[in-house]
């Protein structure tokens, strides 16, 4: 069976295989430069790991995000898409207060991200030291790490340096064991990542900032992403004329006799799909597996994240000072955000706490890595890392705790079933004793010093790639597993795109 899916014969026609944000900025650039485009994916919506939803108050969500004033690329794309707000732009709210924790202390400090004037950046600067100075890092460690945050080398250079190698993790003891926290934390780090990925991210209060950004270098969504971003911007795009095939996976491409062009891809339901020009917005595995003869230049770590969520129904005393923060001791790589919401029986309180060194990791209480932990220890080893105790669970408004979406505990008959794509855990007992295994639907790509993948495939002159794990020189924004570099590296596959259809 054979489908174009053709809307204008006169225009040429791309077939997108992938809905998540990387997919949907694919088809708006597209739409925007007059393609007929049609996006596949595998499962029955769209989003990829960008999933969160709030159901009478409570938050269902894979993580919660943080963007910055300094994301021109994104703060541009969610203005030009409509949303029950006016425009998915509205849904920012500046971060005006972000914290460093320490749950065995307990500490927080609390630091200003609203714009700063000269004093306050002076003040920013000597709280950032005194937190290093207070994780027992050297003074001397501490001023060579301020002069590291401006380099010399050129981008060439630092996109070939690991972060481990330019801060020097072996011989700075104390201030590896500080940094590493904060960017596994923060982003997902491994000591691989690209040194000038990690210095966009601390560099992230310094050079140009978007001028309608809301008034602070962080910003956040009021909204979960599902509700504030991707559901708007795939119903828009379907109002443009992109035409949506969920339930469709990629099985093959095939090529024509000469191997320089797809003719036409093939997926697992026996459908053919036909098109002018190919993209994949897939997880890097998936390429990896699927194209891996087109795309020769991969080189990534998966670290394996993964939120979960508390809910109240009145502020907890331990919430009432924190609004988004990194947990410094944590051996899982915490980090939280609080929301409030109003519902028609009260307020609604939310601490999402999201995990990431889940998979190898002792946690400080049971002294196992998450992914071998059922739901109940994972519960209470998170709330022992964040604040060393266990006692919000006796608090009387205290409403429940589960998992965000894409990760379950299921049976290992169901592994090789329904479950066969989805990372897996090795078997541990849940609550009730049952033998069960922890699956996980997304990871985060992590790309080493050694990848250099681009936006187009070795020898097919129609396929292309976009995602926030592959390279570009023209790119500005260097930070993996970001909204801004989905946007900005969509953006430069389809001027590339653009550029091959006016040359041939």
């Amino acid at each position: 069976m054979q489908h174009s899916h053709f809307k204008d014969s006169n225009k040429r026609h791309i077939a997108i295989f992938g809905a998540g944000f990387s997919g949907l900025v694919m088809a708006h650039e597209c739409i925007k430069h007059g393609f007929t485009v049609s996006i596949y994916d595998k499962e029955s919506y769209p989003g990829g790991k960008c999933v969160g939803t709030a159901k009478n108050g409570i938050v269902h969500e894979v993580t919660h995000r943080q963007f910055f004033a300094k994301n021109r690329n994104l703060i541009e794309l969610l203005k030009e898409i409509p949303s029950p707000k006016g425009t998915c732009f509205n849904s920012l709210y500046p971060q005006n207060k972000v914290q460093f924790h320490w749950g065995k202390k307990p500490k927080t400090m609390q630091f200003q991200r609203a714009y700063f004037s000269t004093i306050e950046k002076l003040i920013d600067d000597a709280k950032s030291a005194y937190a290093m100075h207070y994780a027992n890092v050297p003074l001397k460690d501490i001023a060579w790490f301020k002069k590291q945050l401006t380099s010399d080398k050129s981008q060439e250079e630092l996109l070939k340096t690991s972060v481990s190698q330019y801060f020097e993790y072996q011989s700075r003891v104390k201030l590896s064991a500080f940094l590493k926290p904060v960017l596994v934390g923060w982003i997902g780090a491994t000591d691989n990542t690209p040194a000038l990925s990690v210095l966009d991210l601390l560099n992230n209060k310094t050079g140009e900032l978007h001028p309608e950004a809301p008034g602070a270098y962080s910003l956040g969504i009021e909204e979960p992403i599902s509700d504030a971003i991707i559901t708007p911007f795939t119903e828009y795009l379907e109002s443009q004329g992109v035409s949506f095939h969920f339930n469709s996976e990629l099985a093959e491409l095939c090529l024509n006799k000469t191997g320089t062009a797809v003719e036409q891809a093939s997926l697992t339901n026996g459908q053919n799909i036909q098109a002018d020009i190919f993209v994949s917005a897939l997880p890097a595995h998936v390429i990896n597996n699927l194209l891996g003869e087109h795309c020769s230049n991969f080189d990534y770590e998966y670290v394996f994240s993964h939120g979960f969520q508390f809910h109240f129904s009145t502020m907890p005393e331990q919430l009432k000072s924190k609004t988004v923060g990194i947990v410094i001791d944590s051996p899982w790589g915490l980090s939280y955000n609080i929301t409030r919401r109003q519902v028609a029986t009260g307020e609604r309180i939310c601490l999402s706490v999201t995990a990431t060194n889940i998979s190898c990791a002792k946690g400080s209480k049971y002294q196992r890595p998450l992914i071998d932990c059922n739901q109940c220890q994972i519960r209470d080893e998170l709330l022992v890392q964040l604040f060393g105790d266990t006692e919000m669970l006796n608090n009387p408004y205290y409403q429940g705790f589960h998992p965000g979406p894409g990760a379950k505990l299921v049976t290992p008959e169901k592994l090789g079933t329904d479950y066969s794509s989805w990372f897996k855990g090795d078997v541990l007992r849940d609550e009730k004793g049952e033998l069960k295994h922890w699956v996980f639907q997304h990871a985060l790509t992590q790309p080493t010093i050694r990848n250099s993948q681009g936006l187009t495939a070795n020898k097919c002159k129609n396929l292309f790639f976009t995602g926030e794990y592959l390279f570009d020189p023209k790119q500005n924004w260097r930070v993996p597993v970001t909204l801004e570099r989905c946007v900005e590296t969509a953006r430069l596959c389809c001027e590339l795109i653009v550029e091959r259809e006016k040359a041939a």
